[in-house]
């Protein structure tokens, strides 16, 4: 019996075997490559087709910004829009992560939500992929702080050594372990992220890609970004197997 994808305007869409079958046993996977990502810092990893990667949070509760970069052309990139039409706004297990035009494909597949159990407050979701990043611009206009740490610069930071810059972190990125819900008139509201040291979310790359990741400046949310000082930043990880 094949599993559909029940959510995205395009509904129905059949999920490719080899993902289920990749949830279904974890004992085959062979640690390639990790490292920590500092609070409020941004850093880069390249992910090969056809392997692994986990994003992790190391002490607890941290939002996480992502971007997807084709490797060998890094002009195609994900794109929230064309995501939310094929898997709607809130990824979870088996959403495909797509990509820009004119190529709207699969970059990524998301193998595994959430491997704690929060519990959100009702119509609430573990990640978005719409709602961008913020900036040092953002962080003034909203605090009264010049110069604060954001997840663009951590983004820019994070794919400079691939020789990367602005351009690449200005298109779409998506968040997990933010709590999101967007109301029926359009408007929308987030709440504390909820995670445990260790839970992740768990990705098989569908192309050669560049994955960059910010821990935003912003911590778990507890804090308005109105009120900087009061705030509690935290580490992030990542790890990268072979499937063998």
């Amino acid at each position: 019996m094949s599993v559909v994808k029940k959510s995205g305007m395009l509904t129905g869409t059949a999920i490719d075997q080899k993902y289920v079958d990749l949830d279904a046993r974890r004992d085959f996977l062979r640690l390639v490559s990790q490292d920590v990502i500092p609070p409020c810092s941004g850093k880069g990893f390249s992910v090969s087709e056809g392997q692994i990667f986990r994003v992790i949070e190391v002490k607890g509760p941290q939002i996480a910004d992502v971007w997807f970069l084709n490797r060998d052309n890094p002009r195609e990139h994900f794109m929230g829009h064309a995501t939310f039409l094929y898997e709607g706004a809130y990824p979870k297990q088996f959403s495909q992560f797509w990509s820009c035009m004119p190529n709207i494909r699969p970059m990524a597949t998301m193998l595994l939500e959430h491997s704690g159990d929060p519990q959100l407050p009702e119509n609430f979701h573990n990640h978005v992929v719409l709602g961008g990043h913020c900036t040092a611009q953002q962080w003034e206009t909203v605090s009264g702080v010049k110069n604060h740490a954001s997840c663009h610069a951590n983004g820019i930071a994070a794919v400079e050594p691939f020789g990367l810059g602005e351009e690449q972190i200005s298109h779409d990125n998506f968040m997990l372990f933010q709590p999101s819900f967007i109301r029926p008139d359009g408007s929308g509201d987030s709440v504390t992220s909820q995670a445990d040291p260790g839970d992740y979310a768990e990705f098989f790359a569908d192309m050669d890609l560049i994955v960059a990741v910010s821990a935003c400046p912003v911590g778990d949310y507890a804090v308005p970004m109105s009120e900087p000082e009061r705030v509690t930043a935290r580490p992030l990880a990542f790890e990268i197997y072979d499937a063998t």
